[in-house]
């Protein structure tokens, strides 16, 4: 797509700093694509519309992290989400209307969220999305039940997002406790490999990050192999704290001293960066390694632990080498282009991808309602919103591997984990098989 135009302005406002980023049309053509983090100020760039008429934009709120230890998943959601915009204002908007981004920096501290969130609504925006990481977002969808006003969660995985009776949240990628979700798609993945290649797992062993999503993950690894593979033994589960540890070479001697021949792990970037080359160095490897989301599908991970990285497999968001759908105005590859070209170079993954595809959802939901004056109004549009896999939105603009349908409680009924192996340096799909560029390698020597 075309070139960007970026107008920044950083001030500091009420304690929360604020900037301005301009889309890849004449500013005087439209308010467009602006993202405001902090409180709504125009006027590095110009003024922009109130939002009250029925003609001009459509605010959308977003809570990010783009500050503080999230960051890097905040920052990417939400130029990713910006990046979306953009393109839906350039087909033409919401029927003809542009949509507008006001964006707000949770400073990667959930306590701040509520507010942040209540601020949005006062000034009448009607359709929340974020928050960057799964506490966060736990946060965020209590928050947003007290208020009544729908939030939409594009990536954030964990179960408790949605927990029990909530009616304004709605959740884009599936769980990681679910059993179409990630962790139990790798297993299934591993398995297959493994009976395509007539060399059976028969051992494994899980090594887990003690916070965040590793604690699900393990569990939903575990409930998988029990319930479907019960003639896999598995040899132990060794959880740690990622905060507390720099030095994986114990963690690694152990699970050696076991020889699994899947041997499952998670952890963050800054665990997970470390993991892999203490695997190398260890002059050891199992069949396969199996990850998920996390470090194991950062877009540094591979860059940054080179050949340590070879034929992991792990269930990830999304990779860019996923196939189009017929109806595709944007492709994951395009996507891909589209943000390095907008942001130095950097390369995106399934984060940003999830975000870039919640955009999509919204248009769609906009399209559909009733009235986007409310919030009842829209959390009602979000509930009638079908899409059918990659592109199969109005407008070709989703790029995920699966479609999307809310259940009563909020959770995407197709959500299907992707999962994907990590050939010559790419994040090849290979599970589901509708989906699998290529066949899985196994065992990898």
């Amino acid at each position: 797509m075309t070139s960007r135009l970026k107008c920044n302005n950083p001030m500091e406002r009420n304690g929360v700093m604020t900037s301005i980023s301009i889309g890849r049309r004449s500013f005087a053509a439209r308010v467009t694509g602006v993202v405001v983090v902090g409180a709504l100020a125009l006027s590095a760039c110009g003024s922009g519309s109130d939002g009250a008429s029925d003609t001009g934009p459509i605010k959308v709120g977003v809570i990010a992290a783009l500050t503080g230890i999230a960051a890097p998943y905040g920052t990417q959601s939400l130029n990713s989400f910006e990046l979306a915009v953009e393109d839906i204002n350039e087909a033409g908007g919401v029927n003809g209307r542009d949509l507008e981004v006001v964006a707000l920096d949770n400073r990667s501290k959930p306590d701040e969220v509520p507010a942040l969130m209540k601020r949005l609504a006062s000034d009448d925006i009607d359709l929340i999305v974020g928050a960057s990481s799964t506490p966060l977002t736990i946060t965020a969808a209590q928050t947003a039940d007290q208020i009544k006003v729908p939030l939409l969660v594009p990536m954030e995985a964990a179960d408790a997002i949605i927990g029990d009776g909530r009616k304004y949240v709605y959740k884009l990628a599936p769980s990681v406790l679910s059993d179409q979700g990630w962790a139990a798609q790798g297993i299934r993945s591993a398995m297959k490999a493994s009976e395509d290649a007539n060399d059976p797992i028969k051992t494994a062993s899980i090594i887990y990050a003690s916070a965040g999503a590793g604690p699900e993950a393990a569990e939903a690894w575990k409930r998988t192999l029990t319930n479907e593979y019960p003639d896999v033994k598995l040899l132990d589960e060794t959880s740690y704290d990622e905060a507390a540890t720099s030095n994986f070479g114990p963690i690694v001697s152990k699970a050696k001293s076991q020889n699994p021949d899947l041997l499952i792990y998670f952890g963050n970037p800054q665990g997970a960066f470390l993991f892999y080359p203490a695997l190398k160095e260890s002059n050891w490897h199992p069949k396969l390694t199996l990850g998920i989301l996390g470090g194991n599908t950062n877009a540094q991970f591979i860059s940054t632990v080179g050949k340590a990285s070879d034929g992991d497999m792990a269930g990830n968001y999304w990779t860019s080498l996923l196939k189009p759908g017929d109806n595709a105005k944007q492709t994951p590859e395009g996507y891909a282009a589209d943000y390095a070209k907008a942001y130095n170079g950097q390369v995106p993954d399934g984060v940003g991808a999830y975000y870039y595809s919640a955009a999509a959802v919204i248009a769609e939901a906009l399209s559909n309602a009733d009235d986007i004056s409310d919030a009842e109004g829209m959390s009602t549009a979000m509930r009638r919103v079908t899409i059918d896999g990659i592109n199969g939105d109005k407008l070709g603009l989703y790029i995920v591997s699966h479609g999307v349908k809310f259940d009563d409680k909020g959770f995407n009924e197709r959500a299907l984990g992707l999962v994907t192996q990590i050939q010559d340096g790419k994040y090849v799909p290979v599970f589901p098989e509708d989906v699998a560029g290529e066949p899985a390698v196994y065992p990898v020597k």
